[in-house]
């Protein structure tokens, strides 16, 4: 299980990227190494917090890794995946693209409280139904599927409106603004320091999803504890990236993963966008 070292170790390296601005994710670099990947946006939501509660729900710290590449990726490899990439197919006519990235991959889809709590429902059951066969042999470049499925669900509960919208009445953004704009008035909604209580609903959904029968429930709650705490101080992004990289480097010490060969898999018109169809449909059949 993760150590809870509340050490502020910040495992900096001064890494050029293709597209980008230097890569410091700790977690990140310990799992990968000083590769050139294109990175861009918060990744404690999404990469460290991956991990973390796949690592309480019973997963190796390989496998927690890998999944935590997975689903920081839509908002690594920006310009493929992003919300703003949608965005941008808007304004080229590419409507299907933004639906798929916007509001299906980053569940900016506009819809009220009700849509929203389908959202998170269907979400988690896809989610669980791709853990299921996440070790079948006959499917060994499949796994980034999960990833994407898991950054939906982690958006699913911030993308709605305004600061710690985790009370009844909450709608989500929609996928042609996103949530920029209301982001400079009442905050980022990605911000866990300002939005636990909608972390902690999507780090229980999360581990209720991945847990095969192996899981801490008890672990969890207790790192949870941990992060609510951080956030008087503002230092949730620290405590978050400081217990992620040191549990891997405790479990799998120097040893860094394939990382390159996982960003092969994906590919917008072969293996994403049929993908997210595929997602988009299941979700409409609530």
């Amino acid at each position: 299980m993760p150590n809870r070292s509340r050490l502020a170790v910040c495992l900096a390296a001064g890494l050029t990227l293709s597209a980008c601005a230097t890569w410091t994710e700790p977690l990140a670099l310990a799992v990968c190494g000083p590769v050139k990947l294109e990175l861009k946006y918060k990744d404690d939501g999404h990469l460290d917090t991956a991990y973390l509660v796949a690592r309480h729900a019973g997963w190796s710290a390989g496998d927690a890794a890998e999944l935590a590449f997975f689903t920081q990726a839509p908002d690594d490899f920006a310009a493929a995946y992003s919300a703003p990439s949608g965005t941008a197919g808007l304004l080229a006519l590419r409507l299907n693209r933004l639906h798929l990235l916007s509001s299906v991959l980053h569940s900016l889809h506009g819809g009220d409280a009700a849509a929203v709590a389908s959202r998170q429902r269907g979400l988690a059951r896809l989610v669980r139904e791709q853990v299921a066969i996440h070790d079948d042999p006959a499917r060994p470049d499949e796994r980034w599927k999960l990833g994407f499925l898991v950054h939906a669900l982690g958006d699913s509960y911030a993308h709605v409106w305004g600061v710690n919208q985790n009370l009844p009445g909450s709608v989500a953004y929609n996928p042609v603004v996103g949530h920029i704009p209301d982001g400079l008035v009442h905050g980022n909604p990605d911000d866990i320091n300002a939005n636990f209580a909608n972390y902690a609903r999507y780090a229980r959904a999360l581990f209720a999803a991945l847990d095969r029968g192996q899981g801490d429930a008890a672990a969890l709650e207790a790192y949870l504890t941990d992060v609510e705490r951080a956030t008087t101080g503002g230092d949730t992004p620290e405590l978050i990236r400081t217990t992620s990289t040191d549990d891997y480097r405790i479990a799998l010490g120097a040893q860094h993963l394939d990382c390159p060969g996982w960003a092969g898999q994906l590919d917008y018109d072969t293996t994403v966008r049929p993908f997210l169809e595929q997602v988009s449909a299941r979700l409409e059949q609530g």
